[in-house]
């Protein structure tokens, strides 16, 4: 039996990431409209909830943030590491296409 894959946009989830790493307003953009299980990949899903819960708390969120926090859940390296961190920061030139980012990996979770 082959098994489907569900509908995707990795490069979305990157984008909606990366954005929510260089922007404070992309994080709210971004958790208003996503969920965590709206993400395909495990990884973004944990990179994801620690953005939004260093969010939460009022704390900053950048790259060294995000970082520790995932290291604290003993999850970094399980994301792919600080690299695959800085990774999702320089894919995406501007946050300001947050919205859009967003709206296609909410577009492909329901699907």
């Amino acid at each position: 039996m082959i098994e489907r894959i569900p509908p995707q946009n990795i490069d979305a989830e990157k984008s909606t990431l990366g954005s929510m790493l260089l922007e404070k307003e992309a994080i709210f953009t971004a958790t208003e409209i996503l969920k965590p299980d709206d993400f395909y990949r495990e990884a973004h899903r944990l990179i994801f909830q620690a953005v939004s819960a260093l969010s939460g708390r009022g704390e900053p969120v950048d790259l060294v943030t995000v970082a520790e926090e995932l290291r604290q859940r003993n999850l970094l390296e399980q994301v792919g590491g600080a690299s695959y961190l800085a990774s999702l920061a320089n894919c995406v030139p501007t946050a300001a296409n947050v919205e859009h980012y967003d709206k296609i990996v909410e577009e492909k979770s329901v699907l």
